[in-house]
């Protein structure tokens, strides 16, 4: 699908739709694709309860530890992204920006500056309830809101997108 001509509308960026972004980046990024860290931890729990049963409590412990890790990195990425995240958008005035969407890519303008990026920069969209994820890297996403998205923009976003 192309994208006809181009979209300019104002976006407002309130609490839920940022946490909802992060929620969504944290849970498919340290959970979802960590399949096997997960899995390993499990058994590193069982691990425990087997040298719990031995009476090895020293190792016990330590499978214990060992466990916590992909909750601990989950934890930590939660917090790092919800700081930098709303730590963006509380630095903004009024939360708000004015958003211009083409055939070339799409820019964000707000009283923190400007920025534009082409479509052959961004890696990935997904699609939320009310928002789109616009991913310039691996971690690195720009949330659009929907609500004052126009209908033909959001259609070509969620052409582009995976549901997350």
């Amino acid at each position: 699908m192309e994208l006809q001509g181009s979209h300019h509308f104002p976006v407002r960026f309130d609490d839920e739709v940022v946490r909802d972004a992060v929620r969504a980046f944290v849970i498919q990024r340290t959970v979802r694709e960590q399949k096997m860290k997960w899995g390993a931890a499990a058994l590193m729990l069982v691990a425990c309860l087997v040298l719990l049963l031995q009476g090895n409590f020293t190792l016990a412990i330590l499978a214990v530890v060992v466990a916590c890790f992909p909750a601990l990195f989950s934890a930590i990425v939660w917090r790092a992204h919800s700081a930098n995240a709303f730590g963006r958008y509380g630095r903004m005035k009024d939360r708000r920006a004015d958003v211009s969407i083409d055939a070339e890519g799409f820019g964000i303008a707000s009283d923190l500056g400007t920025g534009n990026l082409t479509w052959r920069n961004v890696t990935e969209i997904w699609e939320r309830p009310r928002s789109f994820m616009l991913f310039s890297g691996s971690n690195a996403f720009n949330i659009l809101p929907r609500e004052t998205m126009p209908k033909e923009a959001q259609a070509y976003l969620s052409a582009r997108s995976v549901r997350r």
